[in-house]
């Protein structure tokens, strides 16, 4: 191991505890929480988080992560060094912002100075020209002004604004993320306020989101902005009381397969109604996401939305039908 790279994991390995309470949304570490591992369905909180070590150990599956593990897991990536360059976009002031926050035990949202980017939205959204990013992505050019998508030329990264308060950025020449400090909202979150007999899509990144809406400019659709985020998605339709269905539509790999199952199940623990898909079986195994089918073949992914789509309203419909026959009764 280069000395370089010893330097860089002393240096970010402690910010395991803001990581743990930032980007899985954990609320405390002084109590166990739900294990992180994929593959662990882990219904009763098992897995701890050591200061000392600057690991978090699940006692009930043995899995034990540091702070690129976990990128490692939540970004798919297996390259070392591209977990440390994951690990220098999340924390790209660590020398000064981030050297009394290591011992951090509770998450407030409070904590966080709350900025107000409106500003920087709009000097991004100038700049938006000096990428053809995007437009290699096939997204349709008029959701860049819907929903003001702007660009970052020094850092260059894409930026998504959520809310004023919130954005998601991702690089235009890597595969690095970057979100906002505070909250990790979702894209598009208050579609689920309006829930009566409405589908939404929800997909695992914004850029998923993009491709469906390019396809089909009346679709409704949720990111989960990774879907370590999941729990976020259950927070709201709870607190929004949703009543419609919620399609997830996310990526054909190993990680996305098994959050697909979880996020259904914990769905339908709280009578929420959902439909797990995939758009995107019928294309090549190196076809992932819904954005990549959008740029090998339109044609077939707007035929699979519009036939899965369709019969979707059908059973809604047939629902409401049966709904008001009892209703007479």
């Amino acid at each position: 191991m280069s000395y370089q790279n010893r330097t860089d994991i002393d240096k970010y390995k402690p910010l395991l505890a803001d990581y743990l309470l930032k980007y899985h949304n954990i609320r405390s570490l002084r109590k166990p929480f739900n294990c992180l591992n994929p593959n662990h369905n882990d219904n009763h909180p098992s897995m701890s988080y050591s200061g000392r070590y600057n690991i978090c150990k699940c006692f009930a599956c043995g899995a034990t992560y540091d702070l690129f593990g976990l990128i490692g897991i939540d970004y798919n990536i297996d390259s070392f060094p591209e977990q440390i360059e994951i690990a220098k976009s999340l924390y790209p002031n660590i020398n000064t912002d981030y050297q009394k926050e290591f011992y951090v035990i509770e998450r407030n949202d409070n904590n966080y100075k709350t900025i107000d980017f409106t500003n920087y939205y709009q000097k991004c959204k100038k700049n938006i020209f000096k990428t053809n990013y995007l437009e290699n992505r096939k997204i349709d050019k008029s959701l860049l002004e819907k929903y003001n998508v702007g660009y970052d030329e020094n850092k260059e990264m894409i930026i998504f604004p959520i809310n004023k308060n919130s954005y998601f950025a991702r690089g235009v020449n890597s595969d690095l993320k970057l979100k906002s400090k505070g909250t990790s909202y979702l894209w598009n979150e208050e579609l689920l306020k309006d829930s009566d007999n409405n589908i939404i899509y929800v997909t695992e990144s914004i850029i998923d989101s993009l491709s469906l809406e390019t396809i089909n400019k009346d679709v409704k659709t949720v990111a989960l902005n990774g879907v370590s985020n999941y729990k976020r998605l259950i927070k709201i339709v709870k607190e929004f009381n949703y009543k419609g269905l919620l399609v997830l539509a996310f990526d054909k790999d190993k990680t996305g397969l098994y959050y697909q199952i979880l996020v259904d199940k914990e769905l339908t623990d709280i009578n929420v109604d959902s439909f797990s898909c995939s758009l995107i079986n019928n294309f090549d195994d190196n076809c992932k996401d819904l954005n990549n089918a959008l740029m090998e073949n339109r044609e077939k992914l707007e035929k699979n939305f519009e036939y899965i789509n369709l019969n979707l309203e059908k059973n809604i419909e047939k629902k409401e039908e049966k709904r008001k026959e009892e209703l007479e009764l």
